[in-house]
């Protein structure tokens, strides 16, 4: 028991802390990191406020970057988007690609 009350201080600490590991962070696991969406989607909602884009989509690499939006079939539109996409990382224009969106595309309800 002697032992024990050497060693009670210690054990407390050490219970508290994996308390505290157990602890629900109020984060779901099932959600994607922040900063994988954070990107994209910032960049999609980006491209969607200029004029003309429409709705759009974003997949970035360190390759480069591919963007399907409902405005493509216009070359100022293609431009805009290209220099905005430059800007935000830094991609070469021959890195960008820029398609048409088919207008079924994942209609909103």
């Amino acid at each position: 028991m002697e032992r024990l009350g050497r060693w009670k201080g210690v054990l407390l600490v050490a219970a508290a802390g994996f308390v505290l590991l157990l602890w629900p962070s109020g984060q779901s696991r099932t959600e994607p990191p922040a900063a994988e969406v954070t990107e994209e989607a910032r960049l999609e909602e980006l491209l969607s406020a200029m004029e003309g884009v429409g709705r759009a989509e974003v997949l970035l690499s360190e390759n480069g970057a591919a963007v399907v939006c409902q405005g493509a079939d216009s070359a100022g539109v293609r431009l805009n988007i290209t220099r905005a996409l430059m800007s935000y990382t830094g991609l070469s224009a021959d890195k960008i690609a820029i398609f048409k969106m088919y207008e079924s595309w994942r209609e909103e309800s």
